[in-house]
């Protein structure tokens, strides 16, 4: 059985396995087709652009690694976002599978991601926004883990 702490808990990880399937069908899936452009017909590629002006010269840019990174996002935790917020609001242990592969590639790649944009020729100009922009997707995948870290994270029930 989840103690009170665990089900504030939860609540946070669904909101945010949520805002991350909408960041992902939208932002995600611009970079990953190549739509960010200042003209772009896609307004998340443009919006993707005005903020790597501004914030992220690497996300304007949108080099090939980061198109593909962008379209496994897009694609694949896009679609896996909702079944694990399903997964955690049925209280259903099965989720710890796939809950816990899906934190080690996002931890993964956001290391990938983070060191490559701080080390590259352009890094950004603004670290607070950078580092704010990419946060939650570093904390979420640590959080989930832990929270799905025991063998039966709901109960015997779930």
């Amino acid at each position: 059985m989840s103690s009170p702490s665990h089900r504030g808990l939860d609540r946070a990880l669904i909101v945010a396995l949520l805002a991350f399937t909408a960041t992902s069908l939208l932002f995600d899936r611009a970079a990953a087709l190549d739509a960010v452009a200042e003209d772009s017909a896609d307004p998340f590629g443009r919006a993707l652009w005005w903020y790597g002006v501004h914030y992220d010269p690497l996300v304007a840019e949108n080099p090939l690694f980061l198109r593909v990174m962008s379209g496994i996002s897009a694609f694949g935790f896009g679609m896996l976002y909702p079944v694990l917020a399903w997964g955690i609001a049925k209280r259903r242990n099965w989720v710890r599978g796939p809950a816990l592969a899906y934190a080690a590639m996002m931890l993964y790649s956001m290391f990938v991601h983070v060191v490559v944009e701080v080390q590259c020729d352009t890094p950004p100009p603004n670290m607070p926004i950078f580092l704010g922009t990419y946060l939650g997707y570093i904390l979420v995948p640590v959080l989930l883990a832990w929270r799905l870290s025991p063998r039966r994270p709901f109960g015997a029930e779930g």
